[in-house]
């Protein structure tokens, strides 16, 4: 007798309490956003959720928070294809539960922007860099989306889906890394996003995580 497949109703019902979902719908909502708004509305919306070292002060010079939220969730380039990759955070999701899922591509995020902040800083104190990269726009889902896409290429269920994300990665690493190794701060900030998300998936292989997180994720697909 051929297997049933689940409903769709409790599925599609169960959509508003996954954060990936509401993570891809703000990617997808700032395609259009983006293309009607008048570009110096658009630049200065990338400059005001940049996490360059300017906005990284503490406050009053600065807002690190802000920046680090939101620029996540707004793209510099090829926007249409941000949505698509960050489609893995429903896997990471099944695999973690959603409160795990969330600090895992947070955590990343925040250390990757750091350390490729930090380079940047390094290489102006030591003259690598002019002192305006301080300032240079840096905005995107990447980092997020990298660490997602190296979660769910090792722990997504079932296995067999995992040479899904494992394509993805494959098919974006050219743009993703190139310019590795010239030092190019965001194929740096790709490189530690990736080894993040791996280190989290071994964290959680070897039964590194807190046992709520772990008993949450034996349930495919439900929210932590």
């Amino acid at each position: 007798m051929a297997p049933t497949l689940p409903p769709l109703g409790p599925r599609i019902r169960r959509l508003p309490r996954n954060p990936a979902f509401w993570y891809v719908a703000a990617l997808a909502a700032m395609w259009p956003v983006l293309r009607l708004l008048p570009p110096e509305r658009v630049h200065a919306l990338r400059a005001w959720v940049s996490t360059d070292l300017g906005n990284l002060r503490l406050w009053p010079d600065g807002h690190p928070i802000e920046s680090l939220t939101l620029s996540a969730f707004v793209p510099q380039d090829t926007i249409w294809v941000w949505p698509v990759f960050a489609l893995s955070l429903f896997a990471v999701v099944g695999a973690l539960g959603a409160r795990r899922a969330v600090a895992s591509v947070a955590l990343v995020h925040v250390a990757a922007t750091v350390f490729t902040e930090g380079l940047v800083r390094w290489r102006i104190d030591h003259g690598s860099l002019p002192a305006e990269a301080a300032h240079a726009i840096d905005t995107g889902p990447s980092y997020v989306v990298v660490t997602a896409l190296a979660l769910a290429a090792t722990r997504a269920r079932p296995a067999w889906s995992r040479a899904v994300w494992l394509l993805m990665i494959a098919v974006a690493a050219p743009d993703l890394f190139g310019g590795l190794g010239d030092g190019e701060t965001a194929a740096v900030g790709h490189l530690v996003s990736l080894l993040g998300g791996l280190a989290v998936a071994a964290a959680h292989r070897f039964g590194l995580l807190p046992p709520a997180a772990r008993g949450a994720a034996t349930v495919p697909g439900r929210p932590g």
